[in-house]
């Protein structure tokens, strides 16, 4: 396997700081969205105040899962297979690795891959 490009490990490592960040803020929201805007609000206000801190937290569970995709991406580099599809072991696209870095198939492999993930 060829040597990861160090621009593709450094867009791992921003996104990653990026989504850290975003976790800090998005956990702080949730700690002020879990706080009555007014005690003596009346349900609307409560009812917001639920809804806000489940997108809160449903952006928190997004930015985690990005989070273990980026671990898995360096597992993948630590291990020299970064780059090859996990389904059929082909090399994945550059081009599809520059946008998202961290695909762990190619884009065949991930378009079956929803396909039956998808069927009901």
């Amino acid at each position: 396997m060829a040597p990861v490009p160090r621009k593709l490990l450094d867009t791992l490592e921003e996104r990653e700081r990026h989504l850290r960040e975003k976790i800090s803020e998005r956990r702080d929201a949730l700690d002020v969205a879990a706080r009555p805007l007014d005690p003596a609000g009346d349900v609307a206000d409560k009812a917001f105040g639920r809804a806000r801190a489940e997108v809160e937290h449903d952006l928190i569970e997004m930015s985690l899962k990005e989070l273990a995709g980026i671990a898995a991406a360096r597992e993948r580099v630590a291990n020299g297979t970064y780059g090859e599809c996990i389904d059929c072991g082909e090399p994945i696209a550059p081009a599809r690795l520059a946008v998202n870095p961290t695909a762990r198939r190619c884009a065949e492999c991930q378009a079956q891959h929803e396909k039956v993930s998808s069927a009901p």
